[in-house]
């Protein structure tokens, strides 16, 4: 069956009145089973794909480029540029764009080559994350979308072989643990530590080379990130939200809360609720 799923930035097409390198505009999934043609006339965004399941052809014009599961690519504004998904094949294509006058830039500065990007498996989460933060223009929630969308970028760069390889897959496990354990009060780093078989002062060198934050700090965003949606997007109480977010205790959360968002858990509730 085919599926399009795509959520714009709210307030589209303005730019939001935050100063930012770039503005997340839109992020969605393409699936589909067999042959399909999807075409998109020259934009002003930057536009990452990354395909997850089968293999599509990107067409530019005057290039075309083979993308299988576990590769990406990339299109800069002024490119045309058309998918066609292979025959017989499900094939499922993951794609985030921004833009804003200095998106192109920010982008290029990484240096990736044109074409498919051998990058590994897809951060389907980080897809997801990026989707349901695209509904609020509040500073703080946009600079953690530019944040999700730099870590985006950032595993997008060509896996390399043998032991580097290695450690990108063992820091991509580190990741999926975080999001599968965040919800548990008792999933600490000391515990991630021990499921990934390492020690903490490697994991914590780990996380700094490649997010230049601990991961006791990431794991902290995560909760955060998932409390700010359901802050907005829910009626559930703050002590329900901060037990469902990992948070041992509610004055905790709130403390926790206020340091990094600059707000209480209320607050932002009622700025959310006046904003829509």
């Amino acid at each position: 069956m085919n599926q399009n799923i795509t959520v714009m930035r709210l307030g589209f097409p303005e730019l939001p009145a935050a100063k930012l390198p770039f503005y997340p505009r839109s992020c969605g999934i393409n699936c589909f089973y067999g042959q399909r043609r999807e075409e998109q006339t020259p934009g002003t965004v930057v536009e990452l794909c990354w395909v997850a399941k089968g293999e599509c052809v990107f067409d530019f014009g005057e290039t075309r480029c083979t993308v299988k599961a576990d590769q990406a690519i990339y299109r800069l504004p002024g490119d045309h540029r058309a998918k066609l998904s292979a025959p017989d094949m499900e094939t499922v294509v993951y794609w985030a764009t921004f833009d804003g006058p200095g998106s192109t830039e920010f982008f290029l500065r990484y240096g990736y080559p044109r074409g498919a990007l051998n990058s590994g498996k897809c951060p389907v989460h980080l897809f997801d994350e990026i989707r349901s933060s695209l509904n609020s223009l509040l500073p703080s929630d946009l600079r953690r979308l530019v944040a999700l969308y730099t870590e985006l970028i950032g595993l997008m760069g060509e896996e390399e072989s043998g032991q580097q390889s290695r450690k990108g897959q063992l820091f991509r496990n580190a990741l999926a643990r975080i999001h599968s354990g965040y919800q548990n009060s008792e999933f600490d780093v000391n515990m991630l530590a021990e499921q990934l078989g390492l020690h903490r002062t490697t994991l914590d060198r780990m996380f700094r080379r490649e997010l230049g934050l601990p991961p006791n700090r990431y794991l902290t965003k995560m909760r955060l990130h998932h409390a700010l949606s359901l802050l907005a997007c829910t009626t559930l109480s703050i002590a329900e939200i901060a037990a469902r977010t990992g948070f041992v205790r509610c004055n905790y959360f709130g403390r926790v809360f206020r340091e990094n968002i600059g707000v209480t858990p209320l607050e932002y509730r009622r700025l959310r609720s006046r904003e829509n």
